[in-house]
């Protein structure tokens, strides 16, 4: 099997890893860590296409895992494996402000993201977040701002539909579960996956994730793959139904 010059695309929470917001507190499983190492030492680029900054994916890989690409903050933001800028969109601020207006309530935490870091406004659903008392309060560009519906996914859905046809110009909103990330318009995980692919100049590209906001990625790779206890619109998004990364990674390998 020849795996050079292909690449894999992994989404992070719920995929690569089992996070615990409360605490802080991340898991990986030994099995996939063991397959990620040996895909990559056959040759293959593995990255990670996820909805967090680019900071909080350091920190819980910190000592764990060396990563060839990084497609963050639902693809706002795409870096190389030294950390190169391949790709950068932002939010304007009076559209992120509208948005928190419009939106904003005890049932849609809105959550900012900067190049660094999540922020709170004025309410948190975790614990680790720190809280500011409005989007002025925060330094930098934004990235994406979220709205936390605290698990529900019919709220979710109802405020990701109507932002996509009142904002559908100027931002791009994805359901992630019992949330909504708003990234820039022309940004997702699907772009992230088309701008690694001629950057790193790739022949084929995997992609695998768990949720609604990866059915850009799945539709972008030349193979998706997701889990039989992912819901059944993003298991019909998929090309592979796994039952873990390992068994992908291991998929994905043996098709060359």
């Amino acid at each position: 099997m020849a795996i050079e010059n292909t690449a894999f695309a992994s989404d992070f929470d719920g995929t690569l890893c089992q996070s615990n917001w409360e605490t802080g507190e991340t898991h990986f499983v030994p099995a996939n860590l063991e397959a990620i190492r040996s895909y990559q030492a056959a040759g293959g680029l593995f990255g990670i296409c996820t909805g967090r900054p680019l900071t909080s994916v350091l920190e819980s890989l910190d000592g764990i895992l060396t990563l060839d690409f990084y497609i963050v903050v639902t693809g706002a933001q795409v870096l190389d494996r030294d950390l190169g800028k391949l790709w950068e969109r932002t939010i304007r601020r009076d559209v992120a402000e509208e948005i928190y207006e419009r939106y904003a309530s005890p049932e849609a935490v809105m959550v900012a993201v900067t190049e660094g870091k999540f922020v709170s406004i004025r309410d948190s659903m975790d614990n680790m977040l720190p809280v500011v008392g409005s989007l002025a309060e925060i330094d930098g560009d934004l990235l994406d701002v979220s709205l936390e519906c605290r698990g529900n996914e019919k709220v979710a859905r109802a405020i990701c539909e109507e932002l996509n046809r009142r904002y559908g110009e100027v931002v791009t909103g994805f359901q992630n579960l019992g949330s909504v990330d708003i990234v820039p318009v022309g940004c997702s995980k699907g772009t992230g996956v088309q701008i690694v692919r001629e950057a790193l100049g790739v022949r084929s590209i995997a992609g695998i994730g768990d949720s609604y906001n990866d059915l850009p990625l799945l539709a972008a790779a030349d193979v998706s793959y997701t889990f039989d206890t992912s819901p059944e619109v993003v298991r019909r998004g998929a090309d592979v139904v796994v039952h873990t990364l390992a068994d992908a990674l291991r998929d994905f390998s043996a098709k060359g």
